[in-house]
């Protein structure tokens, strides 16, 4: 399968996800707002074959048995720093919403959906299926906070998706790389966002200086997944800030079905990586100590060709 994806309209071999398909993989009705989005994404795909299934199967192994791939952690900040430099550039001569998607969307036409691999028909299509995802959420969660702040933000952008469903919060966009605050400020200023703000902040290493306001969303997408097992120092940094709410659209292995190969193989490709690993174990045990309340806990059945990494949790301090 090749990595160029081209959209045209559905004929007799193509199929399409629509509105009440999302409904039934998150699991809740959607605003119809959102079914106009997913409308407009046209969803087009079709099924792949045996044959197809087989390649893809055997791509994901050699990934797994490959040495010199890379795992996450505090090691690749110059990485980081690296890639979130060429959006930077990038921004002198491209459309802003354009230039600041990170260039690793959309490598491959073959994406999981509902533990299977589907072909991709229309542009962006995984993009377009996280972006349906965090309309979910922000249009559930975001509209009455006075302060939002992502965390792990890189580019910002979903800053801008935020600010879609809340057009007087102050914006937080959170990184431990300075090209991140760059782009946000740049952002901020040609968009004439003036609660659109960035700061220095590294999951590592909480500066907890730096204080959220009360009763305001935290949310990290995607990003949390680089710390591995040392997510704590983060999360009691969150409940000393006392936020209103914490959104995680994250991989989390035990919201898998072990069982199933293609999750099987997401599970292997997560600790290949070094992505985030016993943090829903840690919230459970801080939720039965009384510290935090889950109020949602949900596999979204949307994933990439290596994995299925937004699942979602939703938890609150109780101190």
């Amino acid at each position: 399968m090749d990595d160029a994806t081209q959209n045209h309209d559905l004929n007799e071999t193509d199929f399409r996800f629509t509105g009440l398909d999302f409904e039934r993989m998150l699991g809740e009705k959607l605003a119809a707002h959102i079914h106009q989005k997913i409308k407009a994404y046209n969803f087009l795909y079709q099924p792949i074959t045996q044959i197809e299934r087989d390649q893809l199967l055997k791509q994901i192994l050699l990934t797994l048995l490959d040495d010199t791939i890379i795992a996450a952690g505090e090691h690749r900040y110059e990485q980081w720093e690296k890639g979130w430099s060429e959006n930077l550039i990038s921004l002198s001569h491209k459309d802003i919403h354009k230039a600041i998607i990170p260039k690793y969307f959309g490598k491959y036409t073959a994406v999981r959906m509902e533990q299977k691999f589907i072909k991709s028909l229309s542009p962006n299509f995984e993009y377009n299926a996280l972006a349906v995802i965090l309309d979910w959420l922000f249009s559930k969660y975001l509209r009455d906070a006075g302060s939002i702040y992502e965390f792990g933000c890189g580019t910002g952008y979903h800053l801008l998706r935020a600010r879609e469903y809340n057009p007087t919060a102050a914006l937080w966009g959170l990184d431990w790389a300075e090209a991140s605050q760059k782009i946000i400020d740049q952002v901020s200023q040609r968009l004439r966002d003036n609660k659109l703000f960035a700061h220095k902040f590294n999951y590592f290493q909480p500066d907890y200086k730096f204080t959220l306001d009360p009763k305001s969303i935290v949310y990290t997408v995607a990003s949390l997944e680089q710390v591995g097992t040392k997510f704590e120092e983060f999360v009691t940094y969150l409940i000393h800030n006392n936020p209103k709410l914490c959104i995680h659209v994250e991989p989390i292995a035990e919201l898998l079905d072990e069982n199933n190969l293609l999750d099987f193989l997401s599970i292997q490709y997560f600790k290949k990586r070094n992505y985030l690993s016993g943090f829903l174990p840690y919230l459970r045990k801080l939720e039965r100590d009384g510290t935090i309340k889950i109020l949602k806990c949900k596999r979204t059945n949307i994933g990439s060709l290596f994995i299925e990494g937004y699942s979602v949790v939703v938890w609150t301090p109780q101190v």
